[in-house]
C-alpha cells in the first residue's frame, strides 16, 4: 500500500480588495460607537458626582443624628488637606465634618467623617448660595446663620450644558430640602429649575 501523503494547499491572505472593504466596514463602525461611547462617559460623570454628593449628605444627615451634634458638608479647593478649609464656593470638592460649635467650618479639633475629591475637570458644578449645608441633630437642614446660607440647589455639567433630550436633560440637578433629604434628578424641568437658583451652565 502506497503512503498517504497530504497534499499542499496554497496559504491565501487577504486581497487588497476585501482589505480595504474590512477596514471600510470597521471606520463605518467606528463611527457610529466612538460618539456613543463618549456620551456614555461623559453621563457617568455627572451621574456620579451627583449620586457621590447625594451620598455625602446622607452620611451628614444620618452622622448628625447619631452623634446629636451638628454635622457639615462643604464645599472645599482641597479635600486632602490635612484641616480642610470650606471654600464656600462650588461643589467642586467637599468635606463631611462634625462642627461641634455649629460655625460653619472645620476647626482643629472636630472629626473629618468624610472627603470627596475634586470632581473631573470637565464637569462644572453650580450651585447657589455659599456652597455649604449644616444638618442639625434632628436631621433637619439647619436655616441660614448671620453670615452663611445654605445651598439647596445644585446643577452639575459639562461642556454640553443644559440640552433637553425629551425629558431628560444633558446636565444633573441635586436638591437639598429643608427637612433635611436630598434628591437628584436629570429631567429637564427639574434641571431648569436648579439653574433658575444656581445659574447656567456653560455651553
Amino acid at each position: 500500500m502506497r503512503p498517504c501523503i497530504p497534499t499542499r494547499r496554497p496559504l491565501r491572505g487577504f486581497t487588497l480588495f476585501e482589505l480595504m472593504v474590512t477596514l471600510a466596514v470597521a471606520g463605518v463602525l467606528a463611527a457610529v460607537a466612538i460618539p456613543n461611547m463618549r456620551d456614555f462617559i461623559r453621563n457617568n460623570r455627572l451621574t456620579a458626582a451627583s449620586n457621590d454628593l447625594i451620598r455625602s449628605t446622607q452620611i451628614a444627615r444620618s452622622e448628625a443624628i447619631k452623634r446629636q451634634r451638628p454635622v457639615v458638608v462643604c464645599a472645599t479647593a482641597d479635600p486632602a488637606a490635612a484641616q480642610p478649609t470650606c471654600s464656600y464656593g462650588n461643589f467642586r470638592g467637599w468635606v463631611v465634618f462634625e462642627d461641634a460649635n455649629n460655625n460653619w467650618q472645620h476647626d482643629d479639633d472636630e472629626a473629618v467623617i468624610e472627603r470627596h475629591d475634586l470632581v473631573h475637570e470637565s464637569v462644572t458644578v453650580l450651585n447657589d448660595e455659599d456652597g455649604v449645608v449644616s444638618y442639625a441633630p434632628t436631621g433637619f437642614a439647619n436655616p441660614p446663620t448671620g453670615a452663611l446660607s445654605p445651598s439647596r440647589n445644585v446643577v452639575i455639567c459639562d461642556e454640553r450644558g443644559h440640552v433637553q433630550n425629551g425629558a431628560n436633560s444633558t446636565a444633573r440637578a441635586v436638591f437639598i430640602s429643608e427637612t433635611g433629604r436630598s434628591r437628584a434628578s436629570k429631567l429637564a424641568d427639574d434641571v431648569e429649575d436648579a439653574i433658575s437658583a444656581a445659574g447656567a451652565c456653560p455651553s
